[in-house]
């Protein structure tokens, strides 16, 4: 991608509140808009713009028309029209189209452009109102010779216990891609402000469309993150947060709420979908929204997007955390999956089929064996899963080498998978550690884990050649400050003639 501006970069998120003061949203789902008012009272482009989901030829545009401070409009549907050109002036535009942003997708809309090349992007509503601009581009071609991929991998960003300061440094970097591993919110309910909580939900935890919709709104009133969404195409899949904490296909983390737990997840899907760069159709049903899809970079890298949430098999031993008793019996069936028999098959031929010099693996929750003895200490991670992990395993071992990119866990680490390839976790964007920093000594000592920090927020760049994978740890110095410096950790880099061997930098 051609290099772009820094002056260029920043200015995005501040275009994008143009003529609106953009404030955190009060409780979810209160102060519905009054039907009548107008789109054009205030700035209908108040959560920015993205794009996402390349391919050699296109990529999807998004935006959503809302109110200026984030709220739903009570309107009909509305015509927009989307525009590319070379340079962010828009001097010249050089493609344009008519969208319809439909009320009953929230008005957002996904335009599938085609491109020729890198380009400039925006939005115009009524001829007079215009978006802040993005920037996006297509992919390499299959099997196009390419040189390099720059992915900034990154997830779980809780608005709540810390603010964005590694979106900035995101936006301030421009990768190719941001590849975005879940937890793009929290449904929970908010908590007094003071001590971690640097900032508040300002309401219940969010269960129906119109809550989810106002939660989004709410996170993307964060300048930060909007600037790193409009910086380049974004690749997402879905966590548990973006529905309920640690649920499991059809079962909730509160084993009560079953009976109504199919249309709280079909709410939070459709409002994942209203506020994602992605080619899907909307969700109508509760099952009929697959996420897991691939993305080729030229001959460098085929990028497999995995769903570890809607077909996985409930927890077993009732989701018990740091236990160190030995695992319950119903662990080891080897009908227990994470991912469902459909989407296993489509893995395994995937890694079967792939001629890419890299096949990477983007999914939510730590593949590395981190068990303790035989004890497991997280049943939500792969660890609980063990069957299905082997199956997992014996599908990349096809390939030369595999690179798992993983979220999740609120840690950055780098862990070895015997045989197959490496995995990179990626630590959250804002959201709290869940492994006390002090155990940082003996979680290292565990397993195939390489390396690991336990103590601050980030994401994780990689810079990916033929040559070599380099993944470089970025830390935030203070996430309780917006404007915290952000510095390097660790870099690591991977040989692509070894198949699991990491050596690090210094």
């Amino acid at each position: 991608m051609p290099e772009i501006s820094r002056r260029h970069l920043l200015a995005l998120g501040a275009a994008t509140i143009a003529g609106a003061s953009l404030t955190p949203l009060a409780a979810a789902g209160a102060g519905r808009r009054p039907t009548g008012a107008g789109p054009l009272d205030g700035n209908p482009f108040a959560l920015g713009v993205t794009s996402g989901d390349p391919a050699p030829a296109s990529a999807v545009l998004w935006t959503r028309l809302t109110t200026a401070d984030g709220r739903a409009l009570d309107e009909p549907d509305l015509p927009l029209v989307w525009e590319l050109a070379d340079d962010d002036s828009f001097s010249a535009v050089t493609a344009s189209g008519e969208v319809t942003a439909r009320a009953a997708e929230g008005h957002s809309v996904h335009v599938v452009a085609d491109l020729a090349g890198p380009a400039y992007y925006r939005f115009r509503l009524g001829g007079d109102v215009v978006s802040p601009s993005g920037r996006v581009a297509p992919t390499p071609p299959p099997g196009t010779a390419t040189s390099e991929l720059r992915i900034a991998a990154a997830s779980c960003q809780h608005f709540e216990t810390g603010f964005y300061a590694a979106h900035r440094d995101i936006a301030e970097w421009a990768p190719d891609l941001v590849l975005f591993l879940g937890d793009f919110i929290y449904e929970y309910g908010s908590f007094p402000t003071g001590g971690a909580v640097v900032r508040s939900h300002g309401g219940a935890e969010v269960t129906t469309v119109d809550a989810y919709r106002d939660r989004y709104a709410q996170y993307l009133s964060d300048d930060q993150l909007r600037a790193a969404r409009a910086a380049c195409p974004w690749l997402v899949i879905w966590d548990d947060h973006e529905v309920d904490n640690n649920y499991a296909g059809l079962v909730p983390e509160a084993v009560g709420e079953i009976a109504d737990f199919a249309t709280r997840r079909l709410a939070g899907y459709q409002v994942w979908w209203e506020h994602m760069p992605v080619r899907m159709p909307r969700p109508t049903s509760g099952d009929d929204l697959s996420i897991y899809r691939a993305t080729a970079w030229g001959d460098l890298a085929n990028l497999i997007l995995l769903d570890g949430r809607q077909y996985r098999t409930n927890q077993a031993c009732l989701d018990v955390v740091l236990s160190v008793d030995p695992p319950c019996p119903a662990v080891a069936a080897e009908s227990r999956s994470m991912l469902g028999a459909e989407q296993e098959q489509w893995l395994a031929d995937q890694l079967a089929g792939t001629t890419a010099t890299w096949p990477v693996i983007g999914q939510q929750t730590v593949l590395t064996d981190a068990r303790l003895g035989e004890a497991i200490l997280n049943y939500d991670q792969w660890d609980g899963y063990g069957p299905a992990r082997g199956r997992l395993l014996d599908s990349a071992s096809v390939a030369e080498r595999t690179v798992v990119l993983t979220g999740d866990i609120h840690l950055a680490g780098v862990g070895v998978l015997p045989d197959v390839g490496v995995e990179f976790v990626s630590t959250s964007i804002s959201s709290g550690g869940l492994v006390p920093a002090d155990l940082q000594d003996v979680v290292t000592t565990l397993g195939n884990i390489y390396d690991i920090e336990l103590a601050h927020r980030g994401y994780t760049r990689h810079v990916v050649t033929p040559d070599g994978w380099t993944a470089e740890f970025r830390i935030v110095d203070d996430v309780t400050d917006a404007d915290s410096p952000v510095s390097t950790w660790k870099t690591f880099f991977v040989d692509p003639t070894e198949r699991d061997t990491v050596f690090e930098y210094v």
